[in-house]
């Protein structure tokens, strides 16, 4: 529910400027007249009976087409379905989202250089905050599950941040260089799941990095390293972070620079494992 509240209020935003529109959260949305502006609807069911000259964008939620339904603008449709009103194309005129079209939109994204603008901006930002939404669910789980790990890694990064980053720009180097050299010299049966095994690191690696990332900007800002305080800690550090992120140009730059740094981070820190002890006979 937190998260599509936080949808809403993003699409409100991103169409404040838009007369006429109408959002709905969690109530069914009848379009039987003639309405003009976007439609936005989280956790809710549309019918579409009439003409919309604006955008229709569903989180959550089922579009159904009516007999003299039509949208003149882009349909966006993310956990849902969409049923048309006979055996023909869906009457819409822009184009239109779903789960399997964000998969191409994403790989366009992972090719696009962050300084770019992107071309849909609204679509963007939703998929930014469900994203953020992730972020902060499974750091703070990670934070719950292994907290003394997490606070050992944020330590070891505030003694040398720039350990974290040469290791961090040295790992993904060596991770990328590794996983092309697997494809172009090994047979395929055996490249394959190498470079899935390099990719399964580095993942691991960044979501790692990045809660202790977070956990280490937090305890700056509220200025505390108390155990008890690291759950809010984490959070401050991810608001602080994840809003910076939105912010257009600079975000995506500052974010991925920020990624490079949690794999730095889990690899100087050894994923936070306890330092090494010697004992003198």
């Amino acid at each position: 529910m937190i998260l599509g509240v936080l949808l809403l209020g993003a699409a409100q935003a991103s169409g404040a400027a838009v007369p006429a529109s109408t959002t709905s959260l969690g109530k069914p949305v009848q379009i039987s007249v003639p309405r003009a502006g976007r439609v936005v609807a989280v956790l809710s069911d549309v019918t579409v009976g009439a003409a919309v000259d604006g955008d229709v964008i569903v989180w959550g939620g089922d579009v159904t087409f009516t007999p003299g339904g039509s949208i003149q603008g882009n349909l966006s449709v993310f956990g849902g379905s969409i049923r048309g009103a006979g055996p023909g194309p869906i009457p819409v005129s822009g184009s239109v989202s779903t789960p399997g079209s964000l998969l191409a939109y994403y790989l366009a994204e992972m090719r696009r250089p962050p300084w770019e603008a992107p071309p849909r901006a609204s679509v963007f930002l939703g998929l930014r905050l469900i994203a953020l939404s992730a972020w902060l669910g499974g750091s703070l789980a990670l934070l719950w599950l292994f907290g003394s790990t997490f606070a050992r890694a944020a330590e070891s990064t505030d003694r040398g941040w720039s350990r974290a980053l040469v290791a961090g720009a040295c790992g993904v180097s060596a991770l990328f260089l590794a996983a092309a050299a697997a494809l172009a010299l090994l047979p395929l049966e055996i490249s394959v799941p190498v470079v899935f095994l390099f990719g399964g690191f580095a993942v691991a690696a960044k979501i790692f990095g990045m809660a202790a990332l977070f956990l280490l900007l937090g305890q700056k800002i509220r200025k505390t390293f108390a155990a008890s305080a690291r759950p809010g800690a984490l959070a401050a550090g991810f608001a602080a972070l994840g809003a910076v992120s939105l912010v257009p140009v600079v975000g995506p730059v500052l974010w991925s620079a920020a990624s490079v740094i949690s794999v730095g981070i889990a690899l100087s820190s050894r994923f936070g494992a306890a330092p090494y002890r010697i004992h003198l006979a």
